[in-house]
């Protein structure tokens, strides 16, 4: 699954982005460059301090983005 954040929440995020996909066992990819926002599967955005995903529709690995987009935060 890829995943697009911006750089500024990276550290932030990471740890549980990192917890949930060894807990499911799923092969993760975070980019913070811009080129992601078109490809990645989930995207996390910063609304006041607070990240805020959704999933692209038609993702390859929809499921999972949705799973993880809940462990982020919506």
């Amino acid at each position: 699954m890829t995943v697009y954040l911006p750089s500024s929440m990276a550290d932030r995020l990471m740890g549980r982005l990192q917890g949930v996909a060894a807990q499911h066992q799923w092969v993760l990819s975070v980019r913070t460059d811009s080129a992601a926002l078109a490809d990645a599967d989930l995207v996390i955005g910063d609304s006041a301090g607070i990240p805020v995903s959704r999933v692209r529709p038609g993702a390859r690995a929809g499921a999972q983005a949705e799973q993880m987009a809940d462990a982020v935060g919506r």
